[in-house]
């Protein structure tokens, strides 16, 4: 009976590759990249709204998609929001080919799980082979779990990610036919700025927390080469600077979205998260600030 055991191994062999891929940390992965592609298509919408803009500017008036495209402005952001559409599509193509493939793994699992359920149904208890294929039996049914959560990462897609490429050209009309002073008014009642919207909060926070590390790390280095050369701490005090103003233009934009849009923070369920984040970049700001402007300070005064 021990020919049985090792055919049920060399199955379980075989099928180990697969189980190894289609796991929920892969599942985890594609949705993450499907985020992102999502946000990535919602720039390239904003973009497109901003050619359309620029295309009236250049004096196109009229309300056909064919008239539109003759605009160079236009046929750039067009281009570009649909690239960044085509790429979201893919993503969630891959994640279908992925659940896809997962679920024709889960099957073939499936069968080598009844076929060692009927074998221990009929073997004695006495059975050498028995314990081990129990064991068997054990891991394989830990690794199906494994695969069937993996296999329905599909499901935990929203209707905007999974319909959003497909509604492209619907959402081309919509655009076309909104007033031409509506695409810098208007806001979507039911979703925060896209400056607050987390991936972007995460962004910005990453990148404010980089800003504020070179600037005190050129701020050191100044006041150390000036002790001993005071031409040679000026390239670190303009890295400074300019680390400074790439993080006061962060900072501004983000207390300006909070004076224009207070009723957004308001009714957000991450409303403290929101206060919070806004008042450390503006916290760090003026801290940065002060640090440049006191390092200044010292070095025209050993100048001096």
């Amino acid at each position: 009976m021990a020919k049985e055991l090792e055919k049920f191994k060399a199955e379980h062999k075989k099928l180990a590759a697969g189980t190894k891929k289609f796991t929920t940390a892969e599942g985890d992965k594609i949705k993450k990249r499907i985020g992102i592609s999502l946000g990535n298509a919602w720039e390239g919408e904003d973009y497109f709204r901003e050619s359309l803009a620029k295309a009236r500017a250049d004096g196109v008036t009229s309300g056909k998609l064919a008239d539109f495209q003759k605009n160079k402005h236009f046929k750039d952001g067009m281009t570009t929001w649909n690239k960044a559409v085509d790429i979201h599509q893919e993503e969630v193509s891959a994640m279908t080919a992925f659940c896809g493939e997962a679920k024709a793994h889960l099957a073939k699992m499936s069968k080598l799980a009844a076929d060692i359920g009927k074998d221990l149904k009929k073997r004695s208890k006495t059975s050498d082979s028995k314990k081990d294929i129990e064991a068997l039996q054990d891991a394989l049914d830990k690794e199906m779990a494994g695969v069937k959560k993996a296999s329905e990462y599909e499901g935990k897609l929203n209707a905007m990610q999974k319909l959003y490429a497909a509604n492209f050209q619907k959402n081309v009309a919509k655009i076309l036919k909104e007033k031409p002073d509506s695409h810098d008014k208007k806001l979507d009642a039911t979703e925060l700025p896209q400056l607050l919207v987390d991936r972007n909060l995460k962004k910005y926070t990453n990148q404010v927390g980089l800003l504020v590390k070179a600037i005190n790390t050129h701020c050191g280095a100044a006041i150390d080469k000036a002790g001993q050369d005071l031409k040679a701490a000026v390239p670190d005090l303009k890295a400074a600077a300019a680390k400074f103003k790439d993080l006061k233009k962060i900072n501004d934009q983000y207390q300006t979205v909070q004076k224009k849009f207070p009723r957004a923070i308001e009714d957000s369920k991450d409303k403290k998260k929101l206060l919070a984040t806004l008042k450390k970049f503006n916290d760090l700001t003026a801290a940065a600030e002060r640090k440049l402007r006191g390092t200044t300070v010292t070095i025209k005064k050993a100048a001096a």
